[in-house]
């Protein structure tokens, strides 16, 4: 083992067997899906009052040439591509392009140096996806209507993301190499802590930046909504003020109602276009929203929907979500420290001895080394968060919302467009939450146990 550990030429072919392995893994459990989605040409019962033929078709249609195109992209770009850039020293080859780029003396600091590193291995990340790119959006038809625009303008959107996700990218360079320069063998606790402040600080300002990112907030109007979520926030000791009606921006964001935060700053956000029709009565106004008519949920429901975030503020998920997460950050900086400053690894990857870049062991070591504990412990927070929804749901079961809980959920994933059928292996490394069926089995459960 401690020679495994020191030899550069075994450490290449380590990485390069979890690069393939991990990615088979991945292509199994793709090809299962493929062959489950195949299987199912009609509607389920319980999802045909919700769900036309035709429609079903089109999403079936559409997950089945996604995911052949994930399939094949993943071969190519990542698998691939992925070897030989490891092998033939892809990564020492752009270090040194980047030290070429520094025309001047102050440019050689290490900062500078991965900054320019970063441009230029985005660029070529750019490159190399573009055919994919350029293939899943014009060639794979999307289910929901985007409003049409002109070539120029979507060539300069996308301009603009790359620009601003370089920018953010260049932001994140600097501050790591900084603390890991100068904070030297603590750079390890470094790092957590600012992950720390930036998590809390996230979680002090989301209650006061979520409302204008997603849209505008509106009073609920409707008399018999009102009263009802006012009936259910009594019982359950929850504030009313802090259910929040947003009328969101894209109404392509689909209709959702989530629970955030904590202590004085929690909240249940509600999109409107979880309402049926967006909560809108004058034709004017449906007209000028272009509202789909009959998309949404009627009043019953909606509260059903509040009920079960609830279930998600009475079982303190937020909480353990925030304290899983932690955990996570904490062994996975742990886990990182002790690689990071292995030379073997670099010198695997074609570096010479000595030559240890920050930014690059962040590269190898996170995109690399430690898939395999990424892989375990993101089927241990999946499935964590899937037991969540169950929790939820079983809260608003208790509260006697069962009924209106299952023709929410129906009708969301018909709204949705989400594909109700998902191979259970599958799910289990890919979804947050159960599929439609499983939750729906999951209440007939709780049915047949209380009965």
């Amino acid at each position: 083992m401690a020679t495994l550990w020191n030899d550069p030429v075994l450490l290449l072919f380590v990485i390069l067997f979890i690069l393939v392995v991990d990615n088979l893994w991945s292509t199994y459990l793709l090809l299962r899906e493929i062959i489950l989605v195949y299987q199912v040409e009609q509607v389920p019962d319980v999802l045909r009052p919700y769900l036309a033929q035709d429609l079903f078709n089109r999403m079936r249609d559409y997950k089945l040439h996604k995911s052949w195109f994930l399939l094949i992209n993943t071969f190519g770009v990542v698998v691939i591509c992925g070897c030989l850039e490891l092998y033939f020293g892809f990564f020492p080859f752009v270090w040194n392009l980047a030290g070429h780029c520094a025309i001047w003396q102050w440019m050689e600091h290490e900062i500078c140096l991965s900054i320019i590193f970063v441009i230029l291995l985005s660029i070529y990340v750019t490159l190399k996806s573009l055919p994919g790119h350029i293939y899943e959006k014009c060639c794979i038809p999307s289910l929901v209507n985007h409003p049409k625009q002109s070539l120029l303008r979507r060539i300069l959107s996308e301009i603009l993301d790359t620009v601003l996700s370089l920018l953010l990218m260049v932001v994140i360079v600097t501050v790591v190499v900084a603390l890991v320069t100068y904070l030297g063998q603590y750079f390890f606790l470094g790092l957590y802590l600012t992950a720390l402040l930036l998590t809390s600080l996230a979680i002090v300002l989301l209650p006061f930046v979520i409302d204008p990112i997603i849209g505008k907030r509106v009073p609920i109007e409707n008399p018999t909504l009102l009263a009802s979520l006012e009936e259910l926030t009594l019982r359950t000791d929850f504030p009313m003020r802090q259910v929040h009606i947003i009328r969101v921006r894209d109404p392509n964001m689909g209709s959702n109602a989530f629970f955030y935060g904590a202590c004085c700053l929690k909240r249940i956000v509600i999109f409107d276009t979880l309402l049926l029709n967006r909560g809108l009565h004058d034709a004017a106004q449906l007209a000028e929203q272009k509202v789909d008519l009959g998309k949404g949920l009627r009043d019953a429901q909606v509260v059903a929907v509040v009920a079960h975030e609830l279930g998600h503020w009475k079982h303190g998920h937020f909480y353990k979500a925030m304290g899983m997460f932690q955990i996570n950050m904490f062994l996975t900086l742990f886990l990182f420290s002790l690689c990071f400053p292995h030379g073997p690894i670099y010198q695997a990857i074609g570096f010479e001895m000595g030559v240890q870049p920050i930014v690059v062991g962040f590269i190898i070591i996170f995109g690399y080394v430690l898939t395999p504990y990424f892989a375990i412990s993101n089927v241990i927070m999946l499935s964590v968060t899937r037991q969540f929804e169950y929790q939820a749901d079983k809260f608003a079961f208790q509260l006697g919302y069962a009924h209106n809980l299952r023709i929410a959920l129906l009708k969301l994933y018909a709204d949705n467009l989400s594909f109700p059928i998902s191979d259970e292996c599958y799910s289990s490394w890919h979804h947050t939450h159960p599929t439609v069926l499983h939750r729906l089995a999951r209440l007939e459960k709780l049915d047949e146990l209380n009965s």
